[in-house]
């Protein structure tokens, strides 16, 4: 689904001032797709696309062209990060923290007991569904 808002939707105010014009935020500008990419450091289509998919939203359609404010992108790329105290573990990485192998992760995952999400090829498991994991089998 496409999110496409109003330029007065996405953070302009739509109180006008003595002049009669609507007034310029500019801690927070809007930029171009190509600018988001380079910002994102991907290519401009997979910027459309995460657009197209409503990972990165909201944004404006002006003139034919798409806009995003920076801020948008901030929240996206802290949204990527995940939270640095609760980081995702590749199989390889549960199978050192649990002292198994890999593969004995992967069936934990496979099997249903460690809440596991497909990110490309790989599948993460968050560092703290491992330890609800330990909890449950020790106590």
């Amino acid at each position: 689904m496409h999110t496409y808002l109003s330029t007065t939707a996405i953070g302009q105010e739509s109180e006008m001032d003595a002049q009669g014009a609507l007034p310029f935020v500019v801690d927070d500008p809007l930029l171009t797709a190509a600018e988001a990419a380079d910002a994102l450091g991907v290519s401009r289509w997979w910027f459309g696309e995460l657009v197209r998919r409503g990972r990165v939203g909201p944004c404006a359609r002006i003139g034919g062209r798409l806009r995003v404010r920076r801020s948008v992108l901030d929240q996206y790329r802290a949204e990527q990060a995940g939270d640095p105290e609760d980081p995702y573990l590749t199989y390889e990485d549960i199978g050192a923290y649990l002292g198994v192998s890999s593969w004995t992760a992967g069936e934990l995952v496979r099997r249903g007991l460690l809440p596991g999400a497909r990110v490309g090829r790989r599948v993460v498991v968050r560092r703290s569904a491992v330890e609800v994991y330990i909890e449950a089998c020790t106590g």
